[in-house]
């Protein structure tokens, strides 16, 4: 039960928050504050953004943007690498997130068996995205020219930096589930240590989760002034 409530407060939070931001980048910038909060006018422009989502031409905007993303971050062949870790990872969370919520028991049968076929994929793809993509979020970088205004919630920040601490947070989680999945699946573990190991795997899902949106939403959809 506390797993769900964290991560129903956890999720929720980070998309208001995310959204927030977009809702008031192209405000002046004294007007970006949470008092009074515009509630009517947010929920206006979130109701306007979803219906948008649904409409005859997004469709074709997101082919083209997706097409020509993918052509300069994994052009070639390495763009397999990132649907197979995307739709791996999409698929374990999907499962995992479900049956943790739904089914006191835990995950069983096909889904289960699915879920760990998928999670083996991730286990592959993982390690190979970052040998192709961990010299783009290096530490040791510097913080670039580039910034995010991250207004109402904090002042402006340079984005290099806080896309490497989400890159590198989403390597960090999606290494616990490989090992906490791993360790389950061996002889050394009698039935009591199995709930921690699953106590670890389900929050560093979570933690990927969070990291993965976040990164998605401040370093690949274009910000609107």
């Amino acid at each position: 039960m506390v797993f769900i409530i964290v991560t129903v407060l956890s999720v929720l939070g980070l998309a208001f928050l995310l959204t927030f931001i977009r809702f008031t980048a192209g405000k002046d910038p004294s007007r970006r504050t949470w008092n009074p909060f515009p509630a009517r006018e947010y929920s206006g422009w979130l109701g306007d953004g979803t219906r948008g989502l649904f409409g005859p031409g997004f469709p074709g905007r997101a082919r083209v943007f997706v097409r020509n993303w993918m052509s300069v971050n994994y052009p070639g062949w390495k763009q397999w690498v990132f649907w197979a870790l995307a739709a791996s990872f999409a698929f374990c969370a999907g499962t995992g997130f479900f049956f943790a919520f739904f089914f006191k028991n835990g995950m069983f049968g096909f889904v289960l068996l699915g879920h760990v076929m998928a999670g083996a994929l991730f286990a592959v793809g993982l390690p190979v995205a970052l040998l192709l993509r961990a010299r783009a979020y290096r530490p040791d970088a510097g913080p670039g020219t580039e910034s995010l205004d991250l207004r109402p919630l904090v002042t402006t920040l340079p984005k290099k930096p806080v896309l490497t601490i989400l890159f590198w947070a989403f390597a960090a989680a999606g290494l616990c589930l490989i090992v906490t999945a791993l360790a389950s699946m061996l002889p050394y573990f009698y039935f009591r240590a199995q709930f921690p190991l699953l106590d670890f795997h389900r929050y560093g899902a979570l933690v990927a989760v969070l990291a993965a949106a976040a990164l998605f939403d401040l370093g690949i959809i274009p910000r609107r002034g």
